[in-house]
């Protein structure tokens, strides 16, 4: 099993080029898929309120803080 921190890490660009990426956004789809099956439903809408303004990896940190992780 994979774990959360290695999703994260897949998760976050390897360079600008790959922002945006298919690589880089089904790494990210699946990270935040193994994030809402972590959180509490109170604490995904959190996570959801805090990344309408921010970048990818301030929302990688903030799961990764929320999970306990």
């Amino acid at each position: 099993m994979t774990s959360l921190h290695q999703l994260a890490a897949a998760a976050r660009c390897i360079n600008d080029d790959d922002w945006g990426s298919e690589r880089q956004i089904a790494a990210e789809n699946l990270f935040f898929d193994r994030v809402h099956e972590l959180l509490r439903t109170d604490q995904f809408e959190q996570l959801e309120s805090y990344c309408l303004e921010a970048t990818t990896e301030e929302m990688i940190a903030k799961a990764l803080e929320l999970t306990g992780v």
